[in-house]
């Protein structure tokens, strides 16, 4: 045996000492696995209640408890979170990761192959990213698992596309299975989860006020900054937010206003609006439409305030509808195509792209993406002065007023327009992309200088049309 090995062995023997004199962590209710035998844990929780404790603790006993496989490697452990670094300082060295949870599993350890956690009986886990297309692809080409554990599953960039991979790669042992622990967000993916749509998911729920163990100072500080207000209930009870006070439009106004695709007057305008985001993250590409003129009351809309005015003439007013929502998390050539194909299929007039982030790259994707298609569309050119709120409000205006209509239900679109208000620190990259289009088409007029808060900002709007091919 050599000095390196002997090191080895006295390690895990004092830190199997260690763990013997340690009393034992002692869940909460909330932090015991449901029962059965189900294929997906789901814990949303709000901030401080002891979820990532939970997860951990779960790892560390799934690892001392029955092999999974047979040979020198009983458990093979996928471990996501965010990002890689969350992963190691929330999942593995934090004070609630699994280190403070087994003192005997070792790491993280940098390899050849990533960063890895081990043990003494020859489990290992693996760290993982969620922020990126390279973290997809690693998670891609991670291996085969018998567990995976998602951490702060909801704050996932690429939550729909890593979720997938993961779940292709879960299939090792006699019960592959995931648990997953999160404040939850209105994302698609965890709606669809908590409502039982993918089979075997059990969800459990707890607030930050279910942890007697939570400092007091903690918790005072996350009352201070939560409490009353509608992301308390997201932060601090762990509920999933359907709409926000201060966001800009009312699912009820949304409902009152839809119509059928089947049931649409006479459209003189179509156009895709891209926010290309820079090439990272999401690019929100939504097709948008104008109605000529239409009488008010022919389409469905918000019943009429009673505290109005009533007009003095009924006038015909052009009409703003949402066709179709090709938001996608792709590489440039993959959201370019994409662009091209949402016009190909709404024979829209033409592309509208922002290229504040990305500039003429943003076009030149577009360029490309026409060339390959030997199409010949128009493609305008807009870039913001001012926030997406200041772009934003003058769409809004329209809902209630019954002259914004979607043409069907979008769900991640109306999540985006229903929880997001300009103080949140993301881009609703879905929502900017929808907005373009009514800005384009007129629908919603630039204010001259003077008129109006809004009137110096948009005044300066550049829109230059070019035609590419």
């Amino acid at each position: 045996m050599t000095t390196e090995d002997r090191a080895h062995v006295a390690q895990r023997a004092a830190a199997a000492l260690g763990a013997f004199l340690t009393p034992r962590w002692t869940p909460l209710p909330h932090q015991i696995p449901p029962p059965g035998d189900w294929y997906g844990w789901l814990l949303l929780a709000g901030r401080g209640a002891g979820k990532t404790d939970a997860c951990a603790e779960y790892v560390a006993r799934h690892v001392a408890g029955p092999p999974c496989l047979p040979g020198p490697v009983p458990h093979w452990i996928g471990i996501i979170a965010p990002t890689q670094g969350d992963a190691v300082t929330a999942c593995v060295s934090g004070p609630s990761g699994i280190k403070a949870h087994d003192p005997t599993a070792r790491g993280p350890i940098t390899t050849a192959g990533g960063t890895v956690v081990r043990w003494a009986n020859g489990s290992q886990a693996k760290l993982y990213g969620a922020n990126s297309p390279e973290d997809v692809e690693r998670l891609r080409a991670g291996g085969n698992t018998c567990l995976a554990w998602l951490e702060e599953f909801a704050a996932w960039r690429y939550m729909q596309d890593s979720f997938d991979q993961l779940r292709f790669g879960l299939r090792s042992g006699p019960r592959p299975h995931w648990v997953a622990s999160t404040t939850p967000k209105p994302k698609l993916l965890l709606n669809r989860l908590k409502a039982g749509e993918i089979p075997g998911v059990v969800t459990t729920h707890a607030t930050m006020y279910e942890n007697p163990h939570l400092p007091e100072h903690i918790r005072q500080g996350l009352e201070d900054a939560y409490a009353g207000t509608d992301l308390g209930e997201q932060e601090l009870l762990g509920h999933i937010l359907d709409e926000v006070t201060n966001a800009l439009w009312r699912r009820s106004a949304i409902a009152a206003s839809r119509v059928q695709l089947d049931s649409l007057p006479g459209l003189i305008r179509r156009t895709v609006g891209v926010d290309p985001s820079g090439g990272a993250g999401e690019q929100g590409i939504v097709v948008t439409a104008k109605s000529g003129l239409i009488l008010p009351g022919v389409l469905p809309g918000p019943p009429p305030d009673p505290h109005s005015p009533v007009p003095t003439q009924i006038r015909p007013q052009h009409h703003g509808f949402v066709l179709d929502d090709r938001s996608c998390h792709l590489p440039p050539d993959g959201w370019g195509a994409r662009a091209v194909q949402a016009a190909v299929d709404w024979e829209a007039d033409d592309i509208c792209v922002e290229v504040n982030y990305g500039g003429d790259q943003a076009v030149a994707v577009i360029h490309t993406a026409l060339e390959k298609a030997g199409l010949d569309i128009p493609v305008r050119k807009v870039r913001a002065t001012q926030g997406k709120a200041i772009r934003a409000q003058p769409v809004a205006a329209l809902t209630p007023t019954g002259r914004w209509h979607h043409a069907g239900v979008f769900e991640e679109l109306e999540n985006q327009q229903c929880t997001w208000y300009p103080e949140l620190n993301w881009s609703p990259d879905r929502l900017d992309g929808m907005v373009w289009g009514p800005w384009h088409m007129g629908l919603v007029r630039v204010i001259p200088r003077g008129e109006g808060s809004l009137g110096s900002a948009l005044a300066r709007k550049q829109i230059a049309g070019t035609r590419l091919r």
